[in-house]
């Protein structure tokens, strides 16, 4: 499912607008008040951080007033047509016990002929488009609309949500129109009628018996259960106190086109759905989620944690394996496959941030760039010092972000800026130490993920990366996006001082990702088991193939939760070598470069003793060595980018032969405490 790149983060709805006259069961009423499924689901959009366009009619009687607010919000209502006669009005009564009724005030017909059609869509607002949601509307219409969007623009992600007069009669037509879009939205007590299924499991099973291979169903305070391929997941529901459900299923599907139009992967697309109709439930009226004070970071970072779990494969129809923590370890070797498509995403730069910011650290005469972050942020930064050395024309100085918050950021030269790196935004030390960088002058830019998390909001400017995660594993694609970013920031930088061929040789890189990936694959799984009953793994390396080592070791850590070391290749011979016996192995990153020739003397040194070497290079090491290969015809500067990705490989293949089957804590308390941990962004007085 990819949509158009500059089409990234826009959602048109196609829907109704209403005219609601509200009973409460305590006798207060609200007359003539905005209602109808295209204001839940836009404002859902927005509130999400996503840009929205309304396609749908109002009557001549409509309250041009009513909708002041969403286009305050920012919602383009360019595509809401005039039609004569009046807009669809209702009764909605409500019981004590919370249930609701529906009253026509208007002829119920009236309800077709305000639905909007061909007509009324503006052609160009699918092509600019990321993704169209189709809400509730007469099936005549909602097949002509999926028909001509699709034969607009084929690319386009569209989202299909149903109506309850579809459902009856009319079951062979709908699952006709459901293959025929991306992402097929019924609610649980529609699909039960659709499929005859006992509940959403068996409904989904249905469907895809039926030809689906994507549907979401929505199952209120059950949360939400997702059709993907041959798997049904679970996200649960956000836990609240609730008001008024009226329109929480088109706030889902709202919220779910936001996270999908801003490149998410489906299952955190669902999240997304799942809080946003959460907080709607707990307002009431159309336009409740623009009365809270929501920001799309807040409602992000409910939905982070919201837990997901897989509730059944299809085809096992008598088993539920379900996993507390419910991310299934495959996630892992899925992204490292999309690594050479990230990687030639950093390098065209689309949008031109990088470039940008090259010509503003040149304008503003920086001298020093100081690369700073925690875990594999820091090993980026440590892995691409090379690049700004050897062509930026500036002074590159990796650290991890405590030690300059903490030890260096009094002492920091004027001409310097730093460069806070992560991925998600939220790492508590390497916010402290963009906070520290700007109490002391320093101009700082936060490469992140999240644009609206707390680093970006302590940095002066943000260096925004969107690599598409599928979900929790450890850490392999979204480590490569901000070191290629890095690269690419080298290389933009030295285009003005370098007569070096920098952009295009950078643009080769992806296609020798690729290439390594084949490579490696059968040797990668080799060296995993070899290095599964070892108590302990060193990983050694020199230069930026240190950082790989690190990357490497860290690997093992968070996939298969064993013990791996790194350390530079020449103090390995000075300390890891009195505790190196015979049979142990030891992974050597060794690629082509200005340490190659010292890595062979270690890799004799463990040869020498009976260890079992494991080298990771471009250059055949010769026979005692299982020799794990990368793609050659790479720059020392740029073989970060292809050393990781065998040592990702490794680290699945060992989760993968250690048992697991999911990527999770041992408990919520655990989970909970640990990002507490890592995100608690104290600051401290720096020495």
């Amino acid at each position: 499912m990819a949509a158009p790149q500059d089409a990234t983060g826009s959602v048109v709805v196609i829907g109704n607008l209403t005219i609601d006259d509200v009973v409460r069961a305590d006798g207060v009423t609200q007359m003539a008040r905005l209602g109808g499924n295209a204001v839940h689901a836009a404002t859902a959009v927005v509130v999400n951080g996503a840009r929205a366009s309304v396609v749908a009619r109002k009557g001549d009687d409509f309250p041009d007033e009513a909708l002041a607010r969403l286009s305050e919000a920012g919602v383009d209502l360019s595509s809401v047509t005039p039609i004569a006669g009046p807009t669809v009005r209702n009764w909605v009564i409500y019981e004590a016990d919370g249930t609701r009724r529906w009253l026509y005030r208007t002829d119920p017909a009236r309800g077709r002929e305000v639905a909007p059609g061909f007509e009324d869509l503006a052609l160009a607002l699918v092509d600019g488009a990321a993704v169209v949601h189709i809400a509730g509307m007469p099936l005549p219409n909602a097949e002509l609309l999926v028909r001509a969007v699709r034969a607009r623009n084929p690319a386009v992600l569209i989202s299909l949500d149903t109506h309850e007069d579809w459902v009856d009669g009319y079951q062979d037509r709908l699952l006709t129109l459901a293959r025929e879009v991306d992402v097929f939205v019924p609610s649980l007590e529609e699909l039960v009628v659709l499929t005859g299924a006992d509940g959403p499991v068996d409904g989904c099973a249905a469907l895809a018996r039926h030809g689906l291979s994507r549907a979401v169903v929505k199952a209120g305070a059950e949360g939400a259960f997702i059709l993907d391929g041959d798997r049904v997941t679970r996200v649960h529901a956000l836990t609240v106190d609730a008001r008024d459900s009226t329109g929480a299923g088109d706030a889902f599907c709202g919220g779910l086109a936001a996270g999908l139009a801003r490149g998410r992967h489906l299952i955190d697309a669902v999240r997304w759905g799942c809080v946003t109709a959460g907080v709607a439930i707990t307002g009431s009226g159309s336009l409740r989620l623009l009365d809270q004070p929501l920001r799309a970071a807040d409602l992000q970072q409910q939905a982070d944690a919201l837990p997901a779990g897989t509730a059944k494969a299809i085809g096992e129809r008598d088993r539920t394996a379900v996993t507390s923590d419910a991310h299934d370890i495959d996630v892992m070797r899925q992204e490292i496959l999309t690594i050479p498509e990230v990687i030639t995403a950093a390098v065209q730069d689309r949008d031109g941030h990088v470039e940008a910011l090259a010509a503003s650290l040149r304008a503003a005469g920086i001298r020093h760039l100081w690369l700073t972050g925690c875990g594999d942020s820091a090993f980026a930064g440590q892995a691409a010092a090379l690049a700004f050395q050897r062509w930026s024309g500036l002074t590159a100085h990796p650290v991890h972000a405590l030690d300059l918050a903490r030890y260096q950021v009094r002492y920091l030269p004027h001409d310097s800026a730093v460069i806070a790196a992560s991925f998600s935004g939220k790492v508590g030390r390497t916010t402290e130490a963009a906070i520290q960088a700007r109490r002391f002058g320093h101009r700082v830019v936060a490469l992140t993920n999240n644009p609206e998390g707390q680093l970006a909001a302590a940095a002066d400017e943000v260096l925004p990366i969107d690599v598409p995660t599928l979900g929790f594993s450890p850490g392999t694609s979204t480590y490569v996006g901000m070191l290629a970013t890095l690269t690419r920031l080298a290389a933009a930088l030295g285009a003005a001082t370098c007569d070096d061929p920098l952009l295009g040789r950078l643009q080769q890189v992806a296609d020798l990702a690729a290439k390594t990936l084949v490579e490696c694959a059968g040797p990668a799984e080799a060296a995993a088991s070899a290095l599964l009953p070892a108590t302990w793994v060193a990983f050694l390396g020199a230069g930026p193939s240190e950082a790989s080592a690190r990357f490497g070791a860290a690997k093992l850590f968070e996939g298969p939760q064993l013990v791996g070391l790194s350390t530079n290749i020449e103090e390995w011979a000075h300390e890891e070598y009195f505790v190196t016996t015979p049979g142990d192995p030891v992974v050597l990153v060794a690629p082509s470069g200005a340490s190659h020739d010292r890595a062979m003397e270690i890799l004799d040194e463990l040869l020498f003793m009976g260890a079992r070497p494991i080298v990771v290079s471009d250059v055949d090491p010769g026979p005692g060595a299982l020799h794990v290969p990368v793609a050659t015809g790479v720059d020392e500067a740029l073989s970060p980018l292809l050393t990781c990705l065998p040592l990702a490989v490794i680290g699945f293949h060992l989760a993968r032969l250690a048992g697991k089957k999911s990527y999770n804590f041992p408990s919520v308390e655990a989970r909970d405490e640990h990002y507490a941990t890592i995100h608690r962004a104290t600051v401290g007085e720096p020495a």
